[in-house]
């Protein structure tokens, strides 16, 4: 890693993580220290294509959290979201006329809606990998490690208080996940915690929600549906490329802020498939292109 990337990485891991440790850790291995142990370190060994393109995903996802663990905007841009969801419940009860009839319920993603993951992912991303793999994200699930989102917890509660249901739908997997899934969102003072309201994905071969949202739709009458990501809404944009994603988002543009309510997440998601399939597999080289390419489009 170059110089300016090594004090960048440093800088950027110690917002990350909430700490100043990372800027300590750089005069150490400069000045009269250094020169004295230069002479008897061990020389590194060069890394691997793998170790190089996940730092290079790494570095490319700093910004990123950066702005979801600091920003004041993305703060209010979750609280944003509920308050539209409440506004949408109002509107709702009162005016039942033009209802279904059912109860009224809500919809909503897990993670990066109500759950917050970016400290984990932060911890990862400033050791040098940007790569949010199914092992790694298994563990993170174990351990219990999702925090709330601002006003997560106040606004489901609020949500339960007005007498309307909620149901998680979430792709993470019932198999493994299900369990400490159920102990985290109840650690964190969520309601409607349960096996009728957390709706994971059964089957990894089949994660589109929209099975799971037709049941839920047989039964009650949904006010909103709320995530970060295309998929999180009943618009079909799985599998899509990015110019279907766009054009379908486009078509439902009168839904968005009313019945359709999007957090954002710059750090991860369906978006980056949809750029190219090929992106996380990409060599260091080929990123680089990539990037220059689609970002002068």
């Amino acid at each position: 890693m170059t110089t300016w990337k090594k004090s960048f990485a440093l800088g950027a891991a110690a917002f990350l993580l909430g700490s100043g440790a990372a800027w300590a850790a750089e005069p150490a291995a400069v000045g009269a220290t250094y020169a004295e142990n230069a002479a008897n370190a061990p020389m590194p060994l060069p890394l691997t294509e793998e170790e190089v393109s996940a730092q290079q995903l790494a570095d490319a996802e700093y910004m990123a959290l950066l702005w979801m663990r600091t920003s004041a905007e993305y703060r209010a841009l979750c609280y944003q979201g509920y308050n539209a969801a409440l506004m949408a419940i109002d509107r709702a009860q009162a005016n039942p006329a033009a209802r279904s009839g059912k109860p009224l319920a809500i919809v909503l993603d897990c993670d990066e809606t109500v759950t917050d993951n970016t400290r984990a992912m932060a911890a990862s991303v400033a050791a040098g990998s940007g790569r949010f793999d199914a092992l790694w994200w298994r563990a993170t699930v174990h351990e219990g490690r999702s925090e709330a989102l601002p006003g997560a917890a106040d606004f489901l509660n609020e949500v339960v208080r007005r007498g309307v249901a909620i149901f998680y739908v979430s792709n993470r997997w019932s198999e493994v996940n299900y369990e400490p899934t159920i102990e985290n969102l109840k650690a964190l003072g969520f309601p409607s915690v349960d096996a009728e309201h957390v709706l994971l994905m059964e089957d990894r071969t089949q994660s589109d929600k929209q099975p799971r949202f037709d049941k839920i739709a047989a039964d009650y009458d949904i006010v909103v549906y709320m995530g970060d990501n295309a998929g999180d809404l009943p618009l079909g944009t799985k599998g899509m490329n990015r110019a279907a994603r766009n054009a379908a988002i486009d078509a439902a543009r009168e839904e968005f802020g009313t019945q359709y309510i999007v957090f954002p997440n710059p750090a991860y998601g369906a978006w980056i498939s949809a750029m190219s399939k090929e992106y996380m597999t990409m060599t260091p080289e080929a990123r680089e292109e990539f990037y220059a390419k689609t970002l002068t489009e």
